[in-house]
């Protein structure tokens, strides 16, 4: 059996004047365990390296192969919340994890 690869998928917005780029840090995994974890988003700064945003989307039951739809337009909000609840794209540390329901 060979492994699916991962989706090359990237973008670019532009939030509050701050440019940013975002790509797909990990697919959704299926545990057997039940600790399902859904899609990842990581998101930075593109035009200097500051503190990066992850998204973490909820697990999407699609079966075993199937993958959620990426909207660039559900990122834009959800990266708005995640500036809402704390994450500053001029900060420095850790990245900012954004878990979403």
């Amino acid at each position: 059996m060979t492994k699916k690869r991962k989706r090359e998928l990237t973008g670019v917005l532009e939030i509050d004047g701050f440019p940013l780029r975002w790509t797909l840090r990990s697919e959704q995994v299926w545990s057997p365990d039940g600790e399902h974890i859904g899609v990842r988003i990581s998101v930075e700064r593109s035009d200097e390296p500051h503190r990066e945003l992850i998204l973490e989307y909820p697990f999407q039951d699609l079966g075993k192969t199937g993958r959620p739809e990426i909207d660039q337009d559900r990122i834009a909000g959800d990266i708005r919340q995640a500036m809402e609840a704390g994450w500053k794209p001029k900060s420095r540390g850790r990245p900012f994890i954004w878990v979403l329901d």
